[in-house]
C-alpha cells in the first residue's frame, strides 16, 4: 500500500507522499534523495552492518547509515507518530521510503492509502528493478569476458599443446615402447624404473 506521510527531524518536516507499508518487511527503509530533501547529511548518520535482499532481485543492498525518524501518519483525528530507525540505502526508487506496518496505541491503526499511486509506483519499481538486474548481468558477463581472455589461447593442434606446455618432463626419464609393432606409440617413465 502506498500513502502519505509526514517525516520530522529536529528542524524540519516534510510530507512525502510515496511511501510504501510492506507488512512482509522486516526493515525500514529510507531512500538517499529522502534524505537529502530532509536535509540529512550523511555525516548524520549512525553505522550500520546491514546487508539485506529483495528490493531488487538477486542483487545485495548495504545500508550507507542509519537514523531515527519521527514518522505521522493519519490525521488529526485518527494518527500515530513513531520515532523509526531506517537504514538509508544509495539506491533509485519510485518510493520514498518503505516502511514494515506500524502499529497504534491498542492495535494496527487504519489508513486509507491510494490505489492509483500504488500502481504507478509499482510499475516504476518494477521497471528500475529490471533495469538493474540487466546492469548486473552485464557486469558479470564483462567481467566472464575479461577473465576469458586473459586466459592463454588454446591451440587447435594437441601436440602444440604438449610442446608449449607448463610440464616438462623430469631429465631422469626414459621412454619405452608399448608395442614393437608401433614403435611410435611409446610412454616415459622414471630412468630409474624397470621397462617391464
Amino acid at each position: 500500500m502506498v500513502l502519505d506521510s509526514t517525516f520530522s527531524i529536529e528542524r524540519r518536516t516534510c510530507r512525502f507522499s510515496q511511501i510504501l507499508i510492506d507488512g512482509g518487511s522486516s526493515i525500514n527503509i529510507l531512500y538517499r534523495d529522502t534524505m537529502e530533501e530532509l536535509g540529512i547529511k550523511e555525516k548524520q548518520l549512525q553505522p550500520s552492518r546491514t546487508v539485506f535482499h529483495g528490493i531488487v532481485p538477486r542483487i545485495s543492498c548495504f545500508a550507507i547509515g542509519k537514523i531515527k525518524i519521527d514518522v505521522l501518519f493519519g490525521d488529526k483525528t485518527h494518527f500515530r507518530r513513531e520515532p523509526i530507525w531506517f537504514e538509508v540505502v544509495d539506491l533509485d526508487n519510485p518510493y520514498h521510503a518503505l516502511l514494515d506496518e506500524m502499529a497504534g496505541p491498542k492495535c494496527f491503526i487504519t489508513i486509507a492509502g491510494d490505489y492509483q499511486k500504488s500502481l504507478t509506483c509499482t510499475t516504476a519499481s518494477s521497471r528500475l528493478a529490471e533495469s538493474l538486474i540487466i546492469a548486473e548481468g552485464k557486469r558479470l558477463l564483462d567481467r566472464a569476458l575479461a577473465m576469458a581472455s586473459k586466459q592463454p589461447a588454446m591451440p587447435s593442434n594437441p601436440k602444440d599443446a604438449d610442446a608449449g606446455g607448463s610440464f616438462q618432463p623430469s631429465k631422469e626419464t626414459k621412454k619405452i615402447i608399448l608395442d614393437p609393432a608401433h614403435p611410435e606409440q611409446h610412454a616415459v617413465i622414471g630412468s630409474n624404473l624397470d621397462s617391464k
